[in-house]
């Protein structure tokens, strides 16, 4: 349930289009996921943001799929709806 009203992708100013247009490619959708609509409150944060998630989930001694399903099966246990 979403507590703040997030943007659609058309209310974002043109400044943020290449941020979310970064997001797309490296998740390989064609969405802005919310989590990336919410950090788009706080511009300065976003970059710091994407440098941090890239890094974490890089191949390495898991693969990143390997980690996005850890990431699902953790929130599953905690009942997460995102």
């Amino acid at each position: 349930m979403e507590t703040v009203r997030l943007l659609e992708e058309h209310e974002f100013p043109q400044d943020l289009q290449k941020y979310f247009e970064g997001t797309k490619t490296w998740f390989g959708i064609d969405y802005i996921p919310k989590m990336s609509k919410v950090i788009s409150y706080a511009p300065e944060f976003a970059s710091t943001h994407g440098r941090c998630s890239r890094r974490a989930m890089v191949d390495g001694d898991l693969k990143r799929k390997q980690k996005e399903m850890i990431a699902v099966a953790v929130s599953a246990v905690n009942a997460c709806e995102y």
